[in-house]
């Protein structure tokens, strides 16, 4: 009888123990897809001010401007272009309602004089972003627009932005 009760304990144990291990294992698959899925889907690339400054200029002929020079954009940038990515900036006021990352503060951005127009991007928002100061550091994400042919437009845009953060 002692042999019956201990046999029947070890059976009810190894049947949790069963139970629990499929459902775990299944637990863990079905984590796993969604994980693949979002990562194929919701994929973003992290980028530096570095890498964007990868680039060369050519002289080019212009109706309007007579003589323009236009990025000749590296190998790197290239691969970036119309991916989802992540960048860290100061955000600089455009006008009233049109927004820029720039690499440098509001005082030493490209409208100053002080860096070239490969340190800022235009930014497009997903939706209102509400209120935002000038010069916060951000780190947003959205669609990077490379432009090497408009000359009136950002070298650099991202379209669909969301703020990920805003270090205060």
């Amino acid at each position: 009888m002692v042999q019956d009760t201990f046999t029947e304990r070890h059976f009810v144990a190894w049947m949790y123990k069963s139970s629990f291990t499929v459902f775990a294992k299944s637990f863990s698959f079905v984590v796993c897809f969604l994980g693949l899925c979002y990562g194929l889907s919701g994929q973003r690339d992290t980028i530096t001010w570095q890498t964007l400054q990868q680039l060369e200029y050519k002289e080019a002929p212009h109706e309007v401007y007579g003589t323009v020079y236009l990025p000749v954009f590296s190998a790197p940038i290239k691969r970036l272009a119309n991916r989802k990515v992540v960048i860290r900036g100061y955000l600089v006021p455009v006008d009233k309602t049109s927004w820029a990352l720039s690499q440098n503060t509001y005082a030493s951005c490209f409208f100053c004089g002080k860096a070239g127009p490969e340190t800022v991007i235009g930014l497009n928002f997903a939706s209102n972003p509400g209120t935002l100061k000038m010069d916060a550091n951000a780190l947003i994400t959205g669609t990077l627009i490379v432009n090497g042919t408009n000359v009136d437009d950002w070298m650099y845009s991202m379209r669909d932005v969301e703020i990920l953060s805003i270090k205060k």
